[in-house]
């Protein structure tokens, strides 16, 4: 790499990290301003933490300088004070809030594998990543607040307390959103629309429990339906944005849902619960997440990433069992590959396997929705049409046939080309009556020259 590569790539990281560290202060100052609670400023909700922690991951070492400043500048005009040196103790604060990021990230790195795709990983996450960390930096800083005058002796405990729900919250709602950002695919239109439905019932459902408390007890259940119906990076956004409703609500009302005893008391009620909140919610998620990824798995050929044999049987039983009811119509094709043989003798089985992997995505590019593709075989594959009569069938088919022929070069100069027989459910049929029918239909486009679609005896 040459020297102006260098300055390139260090000016461009240098760029980043700035911006970061300004998205830091930025925060910051919002949480300060917008998550306190009078007379001690008691801030619910620490989202600096969690951004900290991403800039180390990103950056290395070279983050803690920048997280020190914007942590600094945000907590200085709070602590200016005639009677304390107050210069010191902000650099005690910023000291710390530089610390917790940079522990945070190093026991992750250690002891836990950051990759959210699993409901394991919540616990030695918040444990490792939050917990730790965050008392460590709690009882600096609660000790220098102490120390400086700023909180009494007495509240040591429940300041300690605070602090570390409210940065283990940060990391919590804002961690999971960076890593599934950056591994998900974009949301469909779909998912847009749903989480902004649930997103929008849960915001108002909240804003009216400031009023009705009893109605905090229904966020739950919302948010456990909504944590069943969309992905996991989906669900954090809206976490987050009702978390920020829930702590900015309690601060203007200088009270959350939770009046007991004296007022630190209440919000240490309400952040318990917030952060229980989240957990809950997050867990659950991972944990439908895993179950649908495992279904999937079990369901999948490990090859072409089709449905495999299982889900054929599963989904062919569907199938008849609505025949058989309602005499609802289904047609089944069955294709292979003409002289795979041939292509596996003369390429080798990678270039045959990357024939199958190819093939199976240019096929499920071109059938219809409603309609599966089921790899059954080596090189044997069926295609279910639920709700669909033999012509209609035999129309998918020709349109599978056609493209195949013309859009699959996997091969340079290799035409390759399937033959297919295709049927509709008769009456007193089973899979097996079936299969055997579709089979007899795609042996009949073979003997007749392959590279066709054979749909009666």
């Amino acid at each position: 790499m040459n020297g102006d590569a260098v300055f390139s790539f260090n000016l461009k990281s240098f760029t980043a990290l700035l911006f970061g560290t300004l998205i830091y202060y930025s925060v910051a100052i919002f949480g300060i301003s917008l998550f306190s609670f009078e007379p001690s400023h008691i801030t619910l909700l620490w989202l600096p933490f969690g951004i900290g922690v991403i800039l180390v991951k990103k950056f290395g070492i070279t983050a803690l300088p920048f997280i020190f400043l914007g942590s600094y500048f945000a907590n200085y005009p709070g602590m200016v004070s005639e009677t304390t040196p107050y210069i010191l103790h902000t650099s005690i604060t910023a000291f710390a809030d530089t610390l917790a990021p940079f522990l945070s990230s190093l026991l992750l790195q250690r002891y836990v594998n950051t990759r959210f795709d699993t409901v394991k990983i919540l616990l030695p996450f918040t444990f490792f990543g939050a917990l730790v960390p965050t008392f460590i930096s709690g009882i600096i800083i609660s000790l220098n607040l102490a120390v400086g005058g700023y909180i009494t002796y007495d509240d040591l405990c429940r300041f300690i307390a605070l602090l570390m729900f409210a940065d283990g919250l940060g990391l919590l709602l804002l961690y999971p959103l960076y890593d599934t950002f950056n591994t998900l695919s974009t949301p469909t239109s779909k998912e847009i629309k749903t989480s902004l439905l649930y997103g929008i019932l849960a915001f108002t459902l909240i804003w009216f429990s400031f009023y009705l408390h009893y109605l905090i007890f229904l966020v739950l259940p919302l948010l456990l339906i909504t944590a069943l119906r969309i992905r996991t990076h989906m669900l954090m956004s809206i976490m987050l944005v009702i978390i920020i409703e829930m702590i900015i609500l309690s601060a203007e009302m200088g009270h959350g849902f939770f009046n007991i005893g004296t007022q630190i008391e209440s919000i240490l009620m309400l952040i318990t619960y917030l952060v229980s909140l989240v957990f809950v919610i997050m867990g659950t998620s991972l944990h439908h997440s895993e179950l649908i990824t495992n279904i999937n798995l079990t369901n999948t050929d490990n090859l072409t990433k089709v449905k495999n044999v299982k889900a054929y049987k599963e989904r062919i039983d569907e199938l008849l069992s609505l025949f058989e009811r309602y005499n609802t119509p289904f047609s089944m094709m069955l294709f292979d590959i003409d002289n795979f043989k041939v292509i596996n003798d003369t390429y080798g089985h990678r270039a045959g396997d990357a024939v199958l992997i190819e093939m199976s995505s240019l096929i499920q590019k071109n059938i219809r929705l409603t309609d599966t593709l089921f790899r059954v075989g080596g090189e044997e594959f069926v295609i279910l049409c639920p709700n669909t009569t033999l012509y209609e069938a035999i129309d998918v088919a020709e349109k599978v046939r056609k493209v195949v022929e013309s859009d699959l070069h996997t091969i340079t100069n290799q035409l390759i080309t399937i033959s297919i027989g295709v049927s509709e459910v008769k009456i007193a049929d089973a899979e097996d009556t079936l299969y055997r029918r579709v089979d007899g239909l795609m042996y009949r486009s073979k003997q007749n020259g392959k590279n066709r679609v054979t749909s009666t005896l």
